[in-house]
């Protein structure tokens, strides 16, 4: 009986071993989570393959149409109006989408505001005002206001600096405001008029855009895309409004082609809102 008491050393060996046995379940189960973790993160990704697909083919079959629609006008097929009319109606379209699937208050004001500056845009293409510089200075203005209200919304949706917004658009509002008051005043007494004032409104609202893109940072950190792409648009329009810095034909190409870099914009702000729903 007291030989059958006494364990061998191998079994009590394995008996003080037992406690520290290796088990494989808690790691498996953690990188299981860790793999449901990185899948989840892979879902939020804003450049999914179906909008780069989108995007390449716009740019590129864009930048096709832009060439057979202006040898076309060059051909005395129809007038220069309507390849501009048909880049209103699309980028009209886009900014109606917009206004339906935003997600955010900022994103759907922006939209309204495209909307009013297609439309003003194309009251002054459809009535070719051009016989009236009244009315074209008063349509200029209306639009490049509306598009200066597009650009705030969208630039300032989710790239906010409350500093360096602060000097900024304070900066802005006095600089525009002496920039008009001192265009008034060192104009001729003669020919001073309200037709002055929309004028210098309606240029200093295409500077105000460019600017509130491209001199902010936190555009350039956020979302580099909508901020170089709707950049472009009023510098391009700048640009051309330089005399004899180019021909008709160029002027009409590049046109479109400002209007192609909005419309390029406007869908990666679309996926943007897409992707926050």
């Amino acid at each position: 009986m007291a030989e059958s008491a006494i364990e061998p050393p191998e079994q009590a060996a394995c008996q003080e071993r037992a406690p520290v046995s290796y088990s494989p379940a808690p790691a498996e189960g953690s990188s299981t989570a860790a793999r449901e973790q990185e899948s989840k993160q892979a879902e939020t990704i804003v450049w999914t393959p179906g909008f780069i697909v989108v995007f390449a083919l716009t740019l590129g079959l864009g930048l096709s149409a832009e060439c057979l629609l202006t040898n076309g006008w060059l051909a005395h097929l129809y007038s220069g109006n309507w390849p501009q009319l048909a880049h209103l109606g699309a980028l009209l379209l886009l900014w109606l989408v917009l206004l339906v699937r935003g997600r955010t208050a900022w994103a759907r004001l922006g939209a309204l505001f495209g909307c009013l500056w297609a439309c003003f845009e194309g009251l002054n293409l459809l009535f070719n005002l051009r016989s009236q510089p009244g009315a074209v200075a008063y349509l200029n203005a209306s639009g490049n206001l509306s598009l200066l209200g597009m650009y705030l919304c969208f630039a300032t949706e989710r790239a906010r600096a409350p500093r360096w917004d602060t000097w900024f658009f304070a900066l802005t509002l006095v600089g525009g405001s002496s920039i008009v008051l001192a265009d008034y005043l060192l104009t001729a007494a003669d020919q001073r008029s309200l037709t002055t004032v929309a004028n210098a409104i309606a240029a200093l609202a295409l500077w105000l855009a460019l600017l509130i893109w491209w001199l902010r940072p936190a555009c350039w950190r956020l979302h580099p895309g909508p901020t170089f792409l709707c950049g472009l648009f009023p510098l391009i329009i700048l640009l051309l409004s330089i005399p004899g810095i180019t021909n008709s034909f160029n002027n009409l190409f590049f046109l479109q082609v400002a209007d192609l870099s909005l419309l390029l914009g406007g869908l990666r702000i679309l996926q943007a809102q897409r992707v926050l729903s």
